[in-house]
């Protein structure tokens, strides 16, 4: 175990290999070590002081702290004072592995103990998992945004270098928490499975029109000839031809969310396609002449990408048109007027 050895030396803590008990010697509590838990909270008490600052006086273990009626025990507090008066930071240890449910109750019990002795801060660990509070008592149940990167050192609060540390790590974090919110969101994650349907039905057109080129383009040469086209207008028709058809399949089974409050018709899966088509036009229209050229189709390695690239470009902005729309569309409860019962 780390820093056993120094602890050992420098008289913090003393270990009885007859017994396998750990006594924390400042403050003269012995506990077991054959608890894994124990082995936790002694790994942690060490970390404190040898790698956060913290002086040994300034570290007890087994705190009792009165909760209303109740008595119950933190398993490490840090103090400001030697004395004991002024409660810094509550630690909570488990025994390394416990489920995610019995960590997350255990960073409660931090702040349940951090309440009742007007602490500042809250470590929660297993020995491989660690979670960092600041108590924030106007919002006590407060756990998202005062999240913290590490340990406070002693007496952190004043810790120029600690201070700017949080906010660094709050603002790099906010974004990773606003996409963690999205995506709780049902209807972003039913745009996600209208996006897989669509690359996957995309990926299977644009084999289809693959395998038959030669065939297509000998048929519209005439066209080719008089209107100028290339291979651009072959990606609009098999993007369209596409988006119709994830549609259509969204509105048939039922285990997919449907984009409307009752089955599609074919007007509205018309619709749907052109206003789902308009970032697959710009993205025709932003991709050089020379992407849509036959020279250009003739030298591809994966000829898949003349179509696929530009699909997937505007994936994104096809995920958030989807999402409004399932948005919009979600099915609001019937309203049922209550009956009024008839006085007898």
């Amino acid at each position: 175990m780390k820093w056993l050895s120094k602890a050992k030396k420098d008289r913090v803590v003393f270990i009885n290999n007859k017994t396998n008990d750990v006594t924390y010697l400042p403050h003269t509590k012995t506990r077991s070590l054959n608890n894994p838990e124990e082995q936790v909270q002694l790994q942690t008490y060490l970390s404190l002081i040898y790698e956060h600052g913290y002086p040994a006086e300034n570290v007890r273990v087994c705190v009792p702290v009165k909760m209303g009626s109740a008595t119950k025990e933190a398993d490490i507090i840090t103090y400001n004072d030697v004395e004991g008066y002024q409660p810094y930071m509550i630690v909570e240890c488990k025994k390394k592995g416990v489920p995610e449910s019995v960590f997350q109750g255990a960073i409660d019990q931090g702040f349940s103990y951090a309440s009742a002795t007007l602490a500042k801060y809250v470590w929660t660990t297993d020995g491989d998992k660690n979670a960092y509070h600041e108590v924030l008592n106007d919002r006590i149940g407060e756990r998202k945004n005062n999240k913290l990167p590490s340990p406070p050192p002693f007496q952190g609060s004043s810790n120029i270098g600690f201070k700017l540390k949080t906010i660094l790590f709050r603002l790099l974090n906010a974004p990773l928490r606003l996409l963690g919110e999205l995506f709780k969101m049902p209807s972003i994650q039913n745009a996600f499975i209208y996006i897989g349907i669509l690359l996957m039905v995309m990926t299977l057109l644009t084999k289809i029109a693959l395998e038959n080129m030669h065939s297509i383009l000998k048929v519209s040469n005439t066209l080719w000839m008089k209107y100028g086209m290339d291979f651009s207008w072959i990606y609009y028709v098999l993007a369209f031809s596409a988006l119709m058809i994830t549609i259509s399949v969204g509105g048939a089974l039922s285990f997919i969310p449907n984009m409307g409050r009752n089955a599609l018709k074919k007007k509205q899966v018309i619709l749907l396609s052109i206003f789902l088509f308009i970032p697959v036009w710009f993205a025709g229209s932003e991709f050089t002449k020379s992407w849509w050229n036959w020279q250009h189709y003739t030298n591809m390695k994966h000829e898949m990408w003349m179509f696929m690239g530009p699909q997937l470009a505007i994936a994104p902005i096809q995920l958030v048109l989807f999402a409004v729309i399932l948005a919009l569309s979600k099915k609001k409860p019937k309203y049922q007027p209550q009956r009024k019962r008839l006085a007898r």
